[in-house]
This record gives C-alpha cells, structure tokens and sequence, in this order.
C-alpha cells in the first residue's frame, strides 16, 4: 500500500509531463510527510491540457451527500481489481489521474515496533504513481471536492523486503494513455499497470519520526542506523 509519501521537486514535474501543456491550479510546497485527508497536488486531464489540481488524498464516492462523511475513504486501489469494484469502475474508465512523488514510505515491524523506510528512485528521478479521481457535492455550501486515491501492485523484490505492495508508478511513455479521458476498457490499460523494476527503486532506513505527521522536514528522508531510529 502506500500511506506517506514525499513531492518536493516540482521543476522536475515540468520537465517530465511534456507531451501536452501542463498548467498549475495548485499553490505548489513541498512536502515531507504527504499523509491521508491533506489537499495533495494531482495531475489530471482536461480540454487537451494537463492541470494540476489540489485534491483531498482519500476518495470521497461521488454518491456521498451534502454534509456526509463518508464511512470509508478509500487511498489506495488495487491495480488488479479496481476495474470491477463499484467504487472505482467508472473512475478507471473516466478519471484517472497521475500523482506525482519524489519518494514514499513504508512500515515493517522489527523487534515490537513499527520501523520506517523511505523509498525513492534509484537516480533520485520523480515518480509519478497511476491515480484514480472522482468528486462529490460535499464541501460546507454544496460545493465540489475532488480526491484521489493512488492504485498499488504487487511489491518487486526490492520492495518485497518491506512489503508486499507499492505504488503503480507509470513509465513515462505512458502518460498520455493513462490521462486520457475517453472510455477505456480494462484489457487496454493492463500493459500500463505492471510494477517497477527491482532496480528502479532504493530503500533506505529513516527516524520514526516521520510516523508523526505534525513533522515535516527535509530531515525525515535521512538515513539513520538502528540506534538512531
């Protein structure tokens, strides 16, 4: 799964979604510790452009009523099933998105606690993970909220040895079909959505302070030994 990541490096993101014009709606920070509920930047497309978006990280089902809170909010989908679910059916065919993530972390138990990792490319290039979007008529006056949730894979090997799930991160040749907005049926998108090679990602040891999202400092993605953990 994937529940923190980080996106600091946003003249990368320039220089990687060329394809199609890419405009900012997003007042753009970095972010250290990028957690469920925050308003995230998101990559989504529109009138032949591409936007980045805010939107709340946890999918908010557009059949939620006005004032609600949804008993579930779902931030991550399972690449392998979301086709078929009623959650995310329509959103795999309509609304998908890219999120864009210089890293994220992930969680093993080691000696009664919980120790963090940060996992990054391995050239320390950004990763921009397959999204699914959707909105619903929540916000205080009726207004639309729009959220995401980030779709998973089996963990390579590399990832294997943390967990056994991680992001779906797109190659790159593959922006333009996964931001397409026309119906796509299932069979067509199965060549996007495999894990990443195991030598595309590192995976290094970090504080546990990042379990604390009051923290968020370029400090969290730095190495430390079991003692300093």
């Amino acid at each position: 799964m994937c529940g923190r990541y980080v996106i600091e490096d946003y003249q990368e993101l320039s220089e990687r979604l060329v394809q199609v014009p890419l405009r900012y709606d997003f007042d753009l920070r970095p972010n250290w510790n990028a957690a469920p509920t925050q308003t995230l930047p998101v990559i989504v497309e529109d009138d032949d452009e591409w936007i980045v978006r805010g939107m709340h990280w946890g999918i908010i089902p557009k059949w939620t009523k006005p004032g609600q809170r949804p008993k579930v909010m779902p931030i991550n989908a399972r690449s392998e099933t979301a086709a078929e679910k009623p959650m995310f059916r329509s959103l795999m065919k309509h609304r998908r998105c890219i999120v864009p993530a210089n890293g994220f972390y992930e969680w093993r138990r080691e000696g009664g606690k919980k120790q963090p990792y940060y996992i990054e490319p391995d050239e320390r290039e950004l990763m921009l993970f397959a999204g699914l979007w959707d909105e619903a008529a929540v916000g205080p006056d009726g207004e639309p909220i729009q959220s995401f949730a980030i779709l998973t894979t089996d963990a390579n090997t590399t990832m294997a040895a943390v967990h056994d799930r991680m992001p779906m991160i797109l190659k790159d040749d593959n922006f333009e079909d996964w931001l397409d907005r026309d119906e796509t049926d299932a069979a067509s998108l199965e060549p996007l959505l495999i894990p990443a090679e195991d030598s595309a990602i590192t995976i290094r040891r970090v504080s546990t302070e990042v379990n604390s999202v009051r923290n968020n400092n370029p400090d969290l993605l730095d190495e430390v030994d079991d003692e300093d953990s």
